[in-house]
């Protein structure tokens, strides 16, 4: 669903863009979409919220709220969306999916670009760290915070008990 409200240009769904992001960040049941009110640090905490509960309300509806906040740049290398939903399942990316806990820091945050250190305890109790990076992409309701990649998860080597 918004795959499709994405891809029909977008302008109905973001002309909201603020009141459904801070809708997504209070649980509520309508998924984000990108706009010019939401922090660099808000979307990857939407994507992460997400991920950390995938198959709620429906299958995979985590991966296709992060495909909602991926750059048009990320896009045109990890999509369409049926491949971009088999790379976030696999190796390097997979321990994302129904993680128990993350945590977000700050690594340089500017007026186009930020990057954070991003570290998620996974369903297996394993630490995992992660580098999400940020760029703001010119939307019609304006500019607003996307991301253009994220490395593979590298196991800390730390373990929950």
């Amino acid at each position: 669903m918004l795959v499709s409200r994405f891809r029909q240009g977008l302008s109905a769904g973001l002309l909201m863009a603020g009141l459904a992001g801070l809708a997504g960040l209070a649980g509520a049941s309508e998924p984000a979409v990108p706009g010019p009110d939401l922090a660099a640090r808000e979307v990857v905490r939407i994507q992460l919220d997400a991920l950390s509960d995938n198959d709620s309300p429906t299958p995979n509806a985590g991966i296709e709220q992060v495909w909602a906040f991926a750059h048009p740049d990320n896009r045109a290398v990890t999509g369409p969306l049926p491949r971009f939903k088999r790379m976030l399942k696999g190796p390097g990316y997979g321990v994302l999916i129904n993680h128990s806990r993350a945590e977000i820091t700050p690594v340089g945050e500017g007026d186009e670009r930020a990057v954070y250190r991003v570290r998620v305890v996974a369903r297996d109790g394993g630490f995992y760290r992660f580098r999400w990076q940020l760029k703001k992409a010119s939307l019609e309701a304006g500019p607003a915070w996307m991301t253009t990649g994220v490395t593979p998860g590298r196991d800390t080597g730390e373990k929950m008990l």
